[in-house]
């Protein structure tokens, strides 16, 4: 009787910590919980998995709070801990969509707590990617893009191919707006790209992933690239009445590309379009940057006063949203130092078992060394067991051998390719290039700096000249310019120059 009593107590506390947190964000569950139902681990993830999502792209969040509270009671009782993550997860996600990140963090934290997350990869992914997403709209763009990256690593071990496609393609996605947003718009392209091959076939999800890469392509005056990868992604949208976010996102990759054509009173007919979605399904996120580019195309078209009034609607809303943000900076402070604390403490008791290992190891190998000196017999064992260490530690470094070969044979296949990826790519691989680069002359120019990335690969110059489509003259007269700038002495090797400024 009393350890039955323990169990409902021990239920009941989490149901009031969720129902306490969606009160702080000021959402309360009138219906009471239903506690007579026993529901199965399959009929849970069934509702997970299609009532909850259906909830949350019908915007339905009350109830989708209500059925995942619901959940989180009825996992309790059958002791289903993924049962219980996912709740978490799915409240921290509708969360985030309304903008209570303070209470998303907490919820977050809650699943993170849980007992059954470490042994799951797809919920660790998850997990990491509701953080990214939440940092990422903190404005804490390095935070995000390292999270998402954990995400991505957690993602790569799920085993089943549909469920890692759809993790990756969600993690490959954010990551790709968190390189953007920390000014790496090259490599964000790169990580776009990965989106889309991680569900090729799964044109539904990738319709967003398309839409991206058109307007990355405008936003870099690429517009034939762009217009072909805007139209690609029209027709199923246009097709569809249930694509309104993806229709909005549309219309505003279209508006760019025409304000970069210069044609201004198409842009803004697109971005009203979108505009009025976006209001309809009440995103002020995306609001606040489309009424920024309503005023940067009325001032093309020399209307001041519209330009000013959309950008007294742009500063009036992001002060909003910043008043939002704020009171979660304490939130994520303690987060952050707590997972601070938690890193070092790991990196404390690493080093521990390290130095225990390596006594450990002493030890062994002064008994081994005594046993070998009484018992000469043993000689050949040991000689064997020393032979498979050999073995073992040549395999290793054939396999890091083999690791550098393929990252090195992919930057230099972009650069071949004269890829639009390949300084973003390269700046990943080799990080301290461009800041080393700088501190010689600050004043380099992107193609400076992505010429010098050309030599430092060990290309010469007719090489170089193939592979970016220029006369040989031309990459000798840039060379000749950048020696300059970089005050090469006539003597030096430019190669061997820049390596030995930019490896040491």
């Amino acid at each position: 009787m009393k350890r039955k009593l323990l169990i409902l107590l021990f239920n009941l506390s989490f149901i009031l910590i969720s129902n306490f947190f969606l009160s702080q964000a000021g959402i309360i569950i009138e219906k009471p919980l239903s506690g007579h139902k026993m529901y199965t681990p399959k009929q849970i993830d069934s509702l997970q998995y299609n009532e909850i999502v259906y909830l949350r792209d019908e915007r339905r969040f009350k109830e989708l709070f209500l059925l995942s509270t619901q959940l989180i009671e009825a996992s309790e009782k059958i002791q289903y801990s993924k049962g219980v993550i996912t709740s978490y997860l799915n409240i921290a996600n509708a969360l985030f969509l309304i903008y209570k990140y303070d209470e998303s963090l907490r919820f977050l934290k809650l699943a993170e707590k849980h007992k059954g997350m470490e042994s799951s990869n797809h919920l660790q992914s998850w997990l990491y990617i509701e953080y990214g997403n939440n940092y990422d709209a903190l404005g804490f763009h390095k935070k995000a893009s390292e999270t998402l990256d954990k995400a991505i690593r957690f993602g790569i071990k799920i085993k089943d191919p549909q469920n890692k496609g759809f993790m990756l393609h969600y993690a490959y996605n954010h990551k790709a707006v968190c390189r953007y947003m920390a000014k790496f718009p090259d490599s964000s392209l790169y990580y776009f790209k990965k989106a889309y091959e991680a569900l090729p076939d799964d044109p539904r999800r990738n319709l967003i992933t398309i839409t991206n890469i058109g307007d990355w392509y405008s936003r870099h005056n690429k517009l034939d690239s762009a217009k072909y990868f805007l139209d690609k992604a029209s027709g199923p949208i246009m097709d569809s009445q249930d694509f309104l976010f993806q229709k909005a996102c549309l219309y505003w990759g279209y508006g760019t590309l025409s304000a970069k054509q210069k044609r201004h009173e198409e842009a803004l007919d697109y971005y009203k379009k979108a505009e009025h979605i976006f209001k309809q399904l009440n995103t002020p996120n995306d609001l606040v940057g489309l009424y920024k580019l309503f005023s940067n195309e009325y001032d093309s078209l020399n209307l001041p006063q519209k330009s000013k009034e959309y950008l007294l609607r742009h500063t009036i809303l992001k002060d909003s949203l910043n008043s939002i943000k704020e009171p979660t900076m304490d939130t994520f402070v303690v987060h952050f130092l707590n997972e601070q604390e938690r890193e070092e403490e790991s990196r404390r008791n690493r080093l521990y078992y390290i130095i225990g290992g390596i006594f450990v190891i002493s030890i062994g190998i002064a008994l081994l060394g005594i046993f070998y000196y009484r018992k000469n017999k043993r000689k050949e064992f040991l000689l064997t067991e020393n032979e498979i260490m050999i073995s073992q530690k040549d395999k290793e470094m054939e396999e890091l051998k083999q690791k550098v070969n393929e990252t090195f044979e992919e930057i230099i296949q972009l650069a071949k390719e004269n890829s639009p990826e390949f300084w973003g790519r390269f700046q990943e691989i080799y990080p301290e290039f461009r800041e080393k680069m700088l501190e010689i002359n600050p004043g380099l120019k992107t193609s400076e700096l992505i010429l010098s990335a050309y030599i430092y690969l060990g290309f010469n110059t007719k090489d170089i000249a193939d592979y970016t489509f220029k006369a040989v003259q031309t990459i000798k007269n840039n060379k000749y310019n950048l020696r300059k700038r970089l005050n090469v002495p006539p003597q030096d090797d430019i190669i061997l120059w820049i390596r030995n400024r930019t490896d040491s």
